[in-house]
């Protein structure tokens, strides 16, 4: 469990680690040292130390009733079936064995045993408690444990009180089953018991934290978060998760510049939050401030990557689109911040405006980075994407700057190329590529029809697109106008009379 203070075991863990490796180290280890190095390692899962604990007390106390139970703990964990034969060696959960093994054995149990149910669990569990143990540390938290793995939280929940007068450290005993409720998401569940948790151990900050995040996730009332956040901020006036949570109350009620620059200042390289700011500046009309601070940013940092890859999109400002291409003539910038790096960011982008932003930083990369720097999917993410977006010289533009695509897509992307060169007023390239994909399509696409019913379908479909292309843009020259094509942007009609 976390208590917040683990200096001792650190400073614990630290000389046996130098005890191992440095072999002229004569530190020597008592056998309440080995086992709470044992214990501290399993709460790290630092796996190493915790075989090494296991052969220092096998060499030094040979006898240790709790290194024994120690090491069936291990076994449980890396080696199932040796768990399964020590606990058959060693008479499993009778009532005359220790309690750790009993908790384990009750565990095993319900995982091997086809008919055993949580019922069955429960009922061990009740007799283990109708002894009236007084469970330590390690004991509580395996008692947690096997009620998290038998499904039995809810009888956890219900009995908590008669099982806490068993445990030693009743702030345990509650960490152990908030942790186990919040790994199964239920954070309204959790709520409750972290607050028992706080009451019990109020100067700890990361019960506080943990009881905020549940909070959080469990859409709990605004009064009961502020209060926690308050709270945290008295122990803690700069921490990172309270004030990130109070912007994001302010932003969403509000989103009052004034009063998010004072949270901003605190952790400035929040990436999340400085986007928010920078929106929040543009919806109240400020855009020249919004442009101001990313500048700043960039001044301070020219690489800094929240300030190129996201916030140009949220401005749409066109001196940050310049000093974002400066910043990135270097190469320096180039490995810091790969292609794939900017299209994580432009596919968060939540506007049109801001996608179609982001294309351009797209067609913009694929001119200046060589082809060897670019994943191979990137010319036909942005011609697709582009293209929806009826942003058909994207489309034309990335062709010039990769002219081998046209020799490695498939028979729907290059149709949809034609399609957008007739839409960009290409018509001569366009009626060129429509004549060359229905003429020699078995070359350039080979065995398609074969592949599937849906693939036929979409072959002949393309095949009547690119030839109505042909007829639109034939039918235009004749009548000496310029061929009109309808809004969907893989239909074409000829053109109307004006």
């Amino acid at each position: 469990m976390d208590e917040g203070t683990n200096y001792e075991r650190d400073e614990l863990i630290a000389r046996f680690r130098q005890y191992l490796h440095d072999s002229e180290h004569k530190d020597f280890f008592g056998h309440d040292d080995i086992v709470e190095i044992f214990d501290y390692a399993g709460d790290m899962s630092d796996e190493y130390v915790r075989i090494e604990a296991l052969m220092y007390a096998a060499r030094y106390f040979p006898e240790s009733k709790e290194m024994e139970q120690r090491r069936l703990i291990f076994y449980s964990g890396m080696y199932p079936q040796a768990a399964s034969d020590f606990l058959r060696d060693h008479g499993g959960d009778a009532p005359d064995r220790p309690l750790l093994q009993r908790l384990i054995a009750i565990q095993e149990g319900f995982i091997n045993d086809s008919d055993s149910d949580s019922d069955n669990a429960i009922a061990a569990l009740e007799r283990i408690l109708a002894g009236n143990p007084k469970m330590d540390d390690e004991e509580t938290i395996h008692f947690v444990d096997t009620a998290h793995h038998c499904d039995c939280l809810d009888w956890l929940e219900q009995n908590l009180e008669r099982v806490a007068d068993c445990s030693n450290n009743r702030a345990c005993l509650l960490y152990e089953l908030a942790m186990s409720l919040l790994e199964q998401y239920e954070y309204a569940r959790a709520v409750p018991i972290i607050e028992k948790l706080v009451s019990e151990k109020p100067f700890i900050l990361s019960y506080w934290e943990l009881l905020l995040d549940a909070q959080i996730n469990s859409h709990a009332e605004d009064a009961d978060t502020d209060d926690t956040i308050e709270t945290i901020l008295a122990m803690d006036p700069e921490n990172r998760q309270a004030l990130k949570h109070k912007f994001l109350k302010i932003y969403h009620n509000d989103g009052n510049p004034d009063e998010l620059s004072e949270i901003i200042r605190a952790i400035p390289d929040d990436g999340e939050i400085s986007r928010l700011y920078i929106r929040s500046l543009v919806a109240h009309g400020r855009k020249d401030e919004a442009a101001a601070y990313i500048n700043g940013r960039l001044q301070a940092n020219p690489l800094d990557y929240e300030v190129l890859v996201s916030n140009y999109f949220v401005v749409g400002h066109k001196p940050c689109l310049k000093a974002i291409k400066q910043a990135f003539m270097s190469p320096e910038a180039k490995e810091k911040v790969s292609p794939s790096d900017w299209y994580e960011a432009i596919k968060t982008l939540d506007t049109i405006k801001a996608a179609i932003a982001g294309y351009a930083i797209m067609l913009w990369i694929l001119e200046e980075y060589s082809h060897n720097e670019i994943p191979e999917w990137w010319t036909s993410t942005l011609i697709v994407n582009a293209f929806n977006a009826c942003k058909y010289n994207y489309v034309v533009n990335a062709i010039y700057a990769d002219e081998t695509f046209l020799h490695r897509c498939d028979m729907v992307q290059y149709t949809l190329v034609a399609c957008a060169f007739a839409k960009a007023g290409e018509y001569d390239i366009a009626r060129d590529m429509c004549y060359n994909g229905i003429v020699y399509n078995g070359r350039l696409w080979p065995k398609i029809k074969d592949n599937s019913p849906h693939w036929t379908l979409l072959f002949y479909r393309c095949l009547e697109i690119l030839s109505n292309i042909v007829e639109a843009i034939d039918d235009a020259r004749e009548a000496k106008k310029s061929p009109i094509f309808s809004e969907n942007p893989f239909d074409v009609h000829t053109p109307r009379d004006e």
